[in-house]
């Protein structure tokens, strides 16, 4: 199947449903064809193992995003909101956590403390040093619980 692309709009018509992109440019004439697996424009991003891997986790002043698999993070918290979704990832952040979401399999989080706990993930362990944080559990075999190795 080929798709169009028009411009830098990123745009991508296949078989007449537009698939992905925002707005419209009025000037951008006829869109280009697009080859099946191409990178419709974008850059490409190469698959990285090792220690390189951990590169794809996310910790900025608001957020602690863990997506590699199988990784080990250990972080201050302070005050950020975390969403594990890798699988197989050991994550301790000492202090207060605010919101915790848990969306892959088989991790282990611990935290200081939280404001509120969300799982949705598979066979995933949550805990927490202290505090009584809100915790809404809709995993699968999963578990939060007062305890763990973090400190408050």
């Amino acid at each position: 199947m080929v798709g169009r692309v028009w411009g830098s709009v990123g745009a991508v018509v296949l078989s007449g449903l537009l698939v992905a992109g925002c707005g419209t440019d009025p000037g951008r004439g006829e869109p280009e064809e697009v080859e099946p697996g191409s990178d419709l424009g974008q850059e490409s991003q190469g698959e990285e193992s090792g220690a390189d891997a951990a590169e794809d986790n996310v910790v900025n002043d608001e957020v602690i995003l863990v997506v590699d698999n199988g990784t080990q993070v250990h972080e201050d918290c302070a005050n950020r909101k975390v969403v594990v979704s890798a699988d197989d990832a050991v994550v301790v952040l000492d202090g207060p956590c605010g919101l915790v979401k848990a969306t892959g399999r088989n991790s282990v989080v611990e935290v200081g403390t939280a404001e509120k706990i969300v799982l949705v993930g598979v066979d995933n362990q949550v805990s927490f040093a202290s505090g009584d944080p809100e915790v809404v559990n809709q995993g699968r075999n999963t578990t939060v619980s007062e305890g763990g190795s973090a400190q408050y």
